[in-house]
């Protein structure tokens, strides 16, 4: 009702103007209407041309207008962004993975969604009830609930479908030195306080539900990883403060790349890279080896990855950085390559009236994803990347020193080398062409992303606060970032970040009402207030808290038998060395 009243307010020739007036002005302490007047004023011409246009794209999403007007021009501007010159292979490339490779994924834990439901172990029903009857602390897309079935249960389905592709490495002698590998997971929970409960589930599902033979399993929740960083730094309250696994997705993902460093230094010097799965995703290795005659690990066995190039501008990249793609499990066993995310119809856009004729980032984003993520070439980078398909090299970690901003929430991995754009050099992903993974979520989670769907789409309206304020502190100007970043994740810089906000929300909340509107209110005003008074000081905090970490980890530690017992803590079940 409120959003609706704003939208009919911000419309002058509206019949119902004076109505919605009235009931801004009843309800002028409620904190949706608190929130929306403090946003940047929408130009009243922009409301008419809401009300009247079949879209607005030409103010707010001009990405969006080139891809549907012309998809096959911003298809082939991609590609000859993309192509690299002058490609020398690295120094040294990943060849025996079960001791240079160590494998990452993370764990998002909820409460039941039915405190009642008979699939929340026995063990577990009071901590349980305690934490759903709590207010969430932190989002996420699709959380595994403490009821999940065996059948929707994340855990399981990843774990088991990752250890069949391990073993099906082993078996063809591809695996490497060690008939088992390295995966570190780390554990993320809506609700601080549930780390204990969390893990005593989680290891619960993997002993009792799973025979892993070919993986080491090491558990990293928020308790765990702020002991490990306090051994490491005893004394750097700044860098505790930004390691750990809880909150924001840019959290648990700085940790699941930097973890490396660690692995190297106190664990298993041999370990050089790391690569980030998720478990809704799965290596199926007969199509690998029948489209690509390679598995999983010998795509991953890349020459170039760590090696360096020249971009279509002529500057120098570093492909420290790797990334593979996905295709849906429903498009899988088609004789072509199906991205997995669609080209939109117009006509399906503009038959309803939603935010998408304001912004919509579905058509660049599908556009960018046949562009990129298919491509076929093996002299391409990436800058297009999902998280659950990427990979980073030690070498690139010690000098570059990335990381995600650990406010980011959603797109938290094409955030991550944004941090290091400058005008004369970057660190990049190299496409590896061929690495693709079967996202299945929609095979078994459907239950969980039904109910975190208000949830993630406020994060999408977060992502254009935040980009939009970040890339104002980088080294390079806001515009040069914007065009590093074209077309799909540039479309989240917004030049009135705000109106653009104001709108998506009073839309959109006009027609989802309930959570969308009552948390989402309470989570953008938040949003806001950081990116108008915080976001510039934090970032500098970050950066340095970060340089201490590498700067800490090249230096001689005095306490290494004290780390090292830390992470031998972590594991689950008994491990190789």
């Amino acid at each position: 009702k409120l959003c609706r009243a704003w939208i009919i307010n911000g419309i002058a020739s509206h019949a119902l103007r004076p109505q919605a007036l009235s009931i801004l002005s009843e309800n002028q302490h409620h904190h949706v209407v608190d929130f929306l007047r403090r946003l940047e004023a929408c130009n009243p011409s922009t409301w008419k041309n809401l009300a009247s246009n079949e879209n607005i794209w030409d103010e707010f999403c001009v990405n969006a207008n080139s891809a549907s007007s012309d998809s096959g021009t911003m298809f082939d501007e991609i590609r000859r962004r993309r192509i690299l010159h002058n490609i020398y292979p690295a120094e040294k490339s990943l060849r025996d993975p079960a001791i240079e490779l160590v494998l990452t994924s993370n764990i998002l834990v909820s409460p039941p969604l039915d405190p009642e439901s008979i699939n929340v172990p026995e063990q577990f029903r009071k901590a349980s009830r305690e934490f759903f009857d709590q207010e969430q602390d932190y989002w996420y897309d699709h959380p595994i609930p403490i009821d999940a079935s065996d059948e929707e249960n994340e855990i399981i389905y990843g774990l088991r479908n990752l250890d069949a592709a391990i073993a099906f490495e082993h078996n063809r002698g591809f695996l490497g030195s060690k008939q088992k590998i390295d995966l570190v997971l780390s554990l993320s929970v809506t609700h601080n306080g549930m780390e204990v409960l969390a893990r005593r589930y989680v290891e619960h599902i993997i002993r009792t539900k799973l025979k892993l033979l070919h993986l080491n399993i090491f558990l990293f929740d928020e308790n765990l990883t702020a002991n490990l960083i306090k051994k490491i730094s005893p004394e750097n309250r700044h860098l505790q403060e930004v390691f750990g696994v809880n909150g924001a997705y840019g959290r648990h993902y700085n940790f699941l790349k930097a973890v490396l460093v660690i692995w190297n230094c106190i664990f298993r010097p041999a370990a050089r890279y790391t690569f980030k799965i998720d478990l809704d995703q799965v290596f199926d290795q007969n199509f690998l080896l029948t489209r690509f005659s390679k598995t999983a690990l010998q795509l991953l066995c890349n020459k170039n990855w760590g090696g360096s190039a020249l971009d279509w501008k002529g500057r120098n990249v570093e492909l420290g950085l790797i990334s593979g793609g996905l295709i849906n499990e429903a498009d899988w066993y088609s004789k072509d390559l199906i991205p997995d995310i669609k080209r939109p119809k117009n006509k399906d856009i503009f038959r309803q009236f939603t935010s998408e004729k304001i912004f919509c980032s579905r058509w660049p984003q599908a556009i960018s994803t046949e562009a990129e993520i298919l491509n076929q070439s093996e002299n391409s980078q990436r800058v297009h990347v999902t998280g659950g398909t990427t990979g980073i090299t030690l070498e690139a970690l010690h000098k570059w020193r990335p990381f995600t901003p650990s406010f980011i929430n959603r797109a938290e991995d094409q955030a991550y080398a944004i941090s290091s754009i400058s005008e004369s050099e970057y660190l990049t992903h190299l496409h590896a062409a061929g690495l693709i993974m079967r996202h299945d979520k929609n095979v078994f989670a459907g239950r969980v992303i039904a109910h975190a769907s208000n949830s993630k789409a406020i994060g999408d309206v977060e992502r254009i606060m935040f980009f939009s304020n970040y890339t104002r502190f980088l080294q390079v100007p806001q515009k040069a970032a914007s065009e590093n970043l074209w077309p799909f994740t540039s479309s989240f810089i917004a030049e009135k970040p705000e109106q653009l906000v104001q709108l998506i929300f009073s839309v959109d909340g006009s027609i989802r009402g309930d959570s969308y509107v009552s948390d989402g209110a309470k989570r953008l005003k938040k949003c806001l207030v950081f990116c108008k008074n915080q976001i510039s000081s934090r970032l500098n905090f970050e950066k340095q808290a970060w340089n201490d970490f590498y700067e800490t980890l090249a230096s001689e530690l005095k306490n290494r038998e004290d780390i090292l017992d830390v992470i031998k803590s972590s594991a689950i079940g008994k491990i190789s060395i």
